[in-house]
């Protein structure tokens, strides 16, 4: 009686060890999952502006900024909010339609953002414009959701 628990016992245990090595081999083949947090973007951004921007910049003109960023690309069907988005799945159904890229150049960007800066009476120019959408692109890096993940 006692060999036949202990025979089920190591069965049991060999069959546990090779499905847990067969899923952590699964795992280790999958690309890690980047998740973009706002609030995380925002303080990226913040701490890595030159000095001078700083100044003028609070962390609540770079979270606007970056806010603004995101609603040009929903509205141009680059973007969702993160689920079932009609606004953004109409305008990239538009673009399609007309053949259009939905990639738009980073002029336009910039344009529709010092004028969502003016209309909000924001006090930003091109120059900082530019500098917060870098620094976003350098979080993205540094997330590993654009590229390799940075490594620190």
């Amino acid at each position: 009686m006692i060999p036949a628990i202990v025979l089920s016992t190591v069965v049991v245990v060999l069959i546990a060890w090779v499905a847990l090595g067969r899923v952590s081999a699964e795992l280790m083949g999958r690309p890690a999952t980047s998740v973009y947090d706002l609030n995380e973007a925002v303080e990226y951004i913040a701490d890595e502006l030159p000095t001078e921007m700083q100044a003028k910049l609070s962390p609540d003109d770079v979270d606007q900024i970056i806010r603004w960023r995101l609603n040009y690309l929903r509205e141009h069907g680059q973007a969702t909010l993160g689920r079932v988005d009609e606004q953004a799945e109409f305008a990239a159904r538009n673009l399609r339609k007309r053949g259009r890229d939905a990639t738009e150049g980073e002029d336009d960007l910039v344009d529709w953002i010092l004028a969502e800066a003016e209309y909000e009476e924001l006090d930003v120019n091109a120059l900082d414009v530019v500098v917060v959408l870098d620094l976003e692109a350098n979080y993205l890096r540094a997330i590993g959701a654009v590229g390799p993940k940075a490594t620190t």
